[in-house]
């Protein structure tokens, strides 16, 4: 009788029910021989003669090895898993037809044997999924992050070469050559899912290295860890202040950030006689930050030198901004870019605002914003 697990892992990989077609290359039908194998509680597996309405088939080579490589490129084209089964070399025949092949005589098939041929057969069933784990940590870590890249980079040039759940153990050498991975992988194969785990493990040391490299700088122990989640922080809590005003800015043009309670600035109370009331004036000062999304426009002209080098570089320009325009803002002008051009004459548009003129700006606001309700304010730059 097969052996359970092999039969549990064939049938659920077969949702439960498999029916596995037995092709013969000198035409003889032998699913009889096959079937004998089966007890009678594993009805879940049959065995029929030839490969029509069958999610799997074992190919018996008849001694001409050009027949049974066209009856494997058959079952191939039908999207069948097979295996074949040879009395004869079977390294030889699975190279030659692509596919797993087993040594046995099917005239004289033993409980073992069958179990071998089976065995091979569930291992020629499709890779279905390829579950990579790595520390929780490290899937925190951005797509470009180094070790992550080296991973992803590792996957795909691997994944093409594994295709059969036979194919799964190479993925043990998955990241053999890693700089940032111990090259030692678990590995896991789970034949009645059709699915590989490989567990994959970070060097020694990495953790601080990954760490500034995120963090854009040096973090080489506990202590300057400690020091920078303290500055990030506090640079988070100053940022939280900010942020719903900057996003809004960005939005609308103009975004404040409202003062809270620690900002308030509370004055002596004053008693105010109106007639024969009395009453108290209570006063407060607080700052608020006014953040206004200000559309700066930048340009740069570069003589380019005489009208025919001129219009050659124009040309070489318009055709980079049609192909990538990414690429075409890299373009190399006089030592520079086009990019760093035009930055620069961003920055100075920035900067070109005096001192006097923040300030008279700044006045306006607040007076806007303490006493203009409708009226007009007049600002002389």
């Amino acid at each position: 009788m097969l052996n359970d697990s092999i039969y549990n892992d064939i049938t659920e990989r077969c949702g439960g029910r498999a029916r596995v077609g037995v092709v013969c290359a000198d035409g003889e039908a032998r699913a009889v021989i096959f079937s004998d194998f089966v007890g009678a509680e594993q009805s879940g597996l049959t065995f029929c003669d030839g490969a029509e309405d069958c999610n799997a088939a074992v190919l018996v080579d008849g001694g001409a090895p050009g027949q049974t490589a066209a009856l494997a490129d058959g079952l191939r084209k039908k999207g069948l898993p097979f295996v074949i089964v040879t009395a004869s070399d079977d390294s030889a025949l699975s190279s030659e037809c692509g596919a797993p092949a087993v040594r046995a005589d099917v005239s004289a098939l033993s409980s073992a044997g069958f179990d071998g041929v089976m065995r091979a057969l569930l291992f020629a069933f499709p890779v279905a999924a390829i579950d990579v784990i790595i520390p929780s940590w490290v899937r925190a870590l951005p797509a470009e992050n180094s070790a992550v890249a080296e991973l992803c980079a590792a996957v795909r040039a691997a994944a093409p070469s594994v295709n059969t759940m036979a194919d799964c153990p190479a993925l043990s050498e998955l990241l053999a050559h890693s700089d940032n991975w111990q090259p030692d992988v678990s590995l896991e194969i789970f034949p009645a899912s059709g699915r590989a785990v490989v567990r994959a493990k970070i060097k020694d040391g990495a953790f601080f290295s990954m760490l500034s490299e995120t963090a854009g700088e040096d973090i080489s122990d506990e202590s300057s860890l400690m020091s920078f989640v303290v500055t990030a922080s506090q640079a988070r809590k100053n940022y939280d202040k900010v942020k719903d005003a900057l996003e809004c800015a960005k939005v609308t043009g103009y975004g404040v950030v409202r003062p809270s309670d620690d900002d308030l600035s509370l004055e002596k109370p004053v008693v105010v006689r109106q007639g024969s009331n009395v009453g108290v004036k209570l006063k407060a000062t607080a700052p608020s930050y006014h953040i206004v999304k200000v559309d700066v426009c930048g340009e740069v002209s570069p003589i380019m030198g005489s009208a025919a080098q001129s219009e050659g570089m124009v040309g070489e320009i318009m055709n980079g901004f049609e192909s990538d325009p990414q690429a075409m803002w890299n373009t190399n002008l006089f030592g520079k870019s086009l990019r760093t051009m035009v930055q620069e004459g961003l920055a100075g548009k920035v900067n070109s605002m005096q001192d006097d003129t923040r300030a008279k700006m700044r006045k306006a606001i607040t007076r806007i914003v303490n006493e203009g309700k409708g009226g007009v304010i007049c600002i002389l730059l």
